[in-house]
């Protein structure tokens, strides 16, 4: 008996009253305010001491800062009882008058607990007043802030549910994620005007997705690949007017680890004459990376298709230089291996963004065109002895340049010729230094020569090239040493 005195005296002395309740402890320097559709305005001059109030919060209810637009520019921070911010919205506010309200929407608040408010004033404006209100708007099941997201959302199979109570009501959930793992999220909404955003945990923009009513779905859908971490979905109907509750209804998945690299790195081995590779995209900004190994000095033609509404993006490079893709269709790539290895990037091309996110299902396939047939420099050019002589020329990508060397006399003239597709393969004359010369070139439609007149007696080249996918092909040609 006398332990429970000790910690409770006031029920051992008879005579004492019970201490009142004191309530909430106000923080000094704040005044209380009520949520109300009043005006608040506050006197200031110039760039004044921050405004400050304080408020009480009740628990499931949604509180609205609205600032009119014509106040100057100003930051607001949320803070809680025990001084931790919640909110901090850097500068905000308009240039100019304007018959609009800047709002700021806030839920997920404790029961009886204090909030504080501090407005602090960045930059002058023709009025002396600020004014703002602070309004209840009832209701709200899930919180605004990322600092009050509603937790842990666990991806899985079953749904969670949620509703939009008035305009500019906005949930959020925050959720672990694991490295490398790519997460989804699909929604259902009543209305064709809603949002959908993925954050990151320091409240950084990685994905967002916006139907504003253009379109008829009213699903949408989209996917991230999380480098770890908590992050954070943001659901929110567009609807200016609420008359009623409008409800949505989504699922979080985790669609386990990425199944490729996207980096030199950290990509996948495709063996020698593998003749197709199937892969997937994930998300919309997925990236795949791929060594192919292959045989020096072949050329090598890849062609990437994928399923749905969706385009390849093929590009090919040497480790460690940029990405690209000579041709005119990103679909289709050609290469010519300098060394064992060349790596390959699958990526997603121009397309407009799904409002339902699928994952893409892509085949790579692979045709090893055969090992280049000419030299593709002055130093590995095929030598040309004439005085006539035929030659056999095989073009298999746009990526082929054929090297010839001759030599010349002084005014002697040199003729090469070939047959030509639907475009003629290009060609050029080049001294030593791989200086262009001066020719002349006929063209009959079935076949072109090109004569060149040599100005002094040396080595030359010859060059053949083309930047058309309609020349490629196997060409007969003829050099013809014609002389003076």
């Amino acid at each position: 008996m006398l332990c429970a005195c000790l910690f409770g005296l006031s029920a051992c002395d008879s005579t004492s009253k019970p201490t009142p309740d004191a309530g909430p402890v106000i923080p000094a320097g704040h005044p209380l305010v009520t949520p109300s559709d009043e005006f608040q305005r506050v006197s200031r001059s110039g760039e004044a001491e921050p405004f400050r109030f304080a408020f009480i919060a009740q628990a499931g209810r949604h509180y609205d800062l609205i600032v009119e637009a014509e106040n100057a520019r100003y930051t607001v921070e949320l803070r809680d009882a025990a001084g931790g911010t919640l909110l901090d919205t850097g500068d905000r506010g308009a240039d100019g008058p304007s018959s609009s309200f800047f709002t700021r929407h806030w839920s997920g608040l404790g029961a009886n607990a204090v909030y504080t408010v501090r407005i602090t004033l960045h930059q002058t404006s023709s009025q002396d007043r600020f004014t703002f209100r602070f309004v209840d708007k009832g209701l709200d099941d899930h919180a605004d802030l990322r600092a009050t997201a509603t937790t842990p959302w666990v991806p899985s199979e079953q749904s969670l549910t949620g509703l939009s109570e008035h305009p500019g009501d906005r949930d959020v959930f925050s959720f672990q994620t694991v490295n490398n793992h790519v997460y989804a999220l699909a929604c259902t909404f009543v209305s064709t005007s809603w949002e959908m955003d993925f954050s990151r945990g320091d409240e950084s923009l990685l994905t967002r997705l916006v139907n504003d009513g253009r379109e008829p779905s009213l699903q949408g859908g989209l996917a991230f690949k999380s480098p770890g971490g908590m992050f954070h979905a943001y659901i929110q109907y567009l609807e200016d007017d609420v008359a009623t509750p409008l409800p949505y209804s989504c699922v979080l998945r985790d669609l386990g680890a990425e199944d490729h690299g996207d980096s030199f790195n950290t990509a996948a081995t495709l063996p020698l004459g593998m003749p197709s590779f199937q892969g997937k995209m994930e998300y919309l900004q997925d990236t795949d990376v791929f060594a192919l190994v292959v045989q020096p000095q072949h050329h090598y033609r890849v062609t990437c298709t994928i399923d749905g509404q969706k385009n390849c993006d093929l590009r090919g490079a040497l480790r460690g230089e940029t990405f690209f893709n000579p041709g005119l269709d990103p679909a289709h790539l050609a290469l010519k291996a300098s060394g064992p290895t060349h790596y390959l990037r699958v990526s997603l091309g121009f397309l407009n963004v799904p409002l339902q996110w699928q994952p893409g299902n892509y085949t790579l396939q692979f045709e090893d065109l055969g090992e280049d047939d000419h030299g593709d420099t002055l130093a590995t050019a095929t030598s040309l002895k004439g005085p006539v002589q035929a030659v056999q020329v095989s073009v298999p990508d746009v990526l082929d340049t054929d090297f010839f060397s001759f030599q010349a006399t002084a005014g002697y003239r040199y003729q090469f010729g070939c047959e030509r597709k639907e475009v003629a393969l290009l060609s050029f004359f080049v001294d030593s230094q791989g200086q262009e010369l001066e020719a002349s070139r006929a063209d009959d439609g079935q076949r072109w020569v090109e004569t060149f007149t040599a100005p002094k007696t040396a080595t030359y080249g010859l060059g053949l090239t083309t930047g058309y996918p309609e020349a490629t092909g196997d060409y007969a040609c003829e050099f013809k040493a014609l002389g003076p």
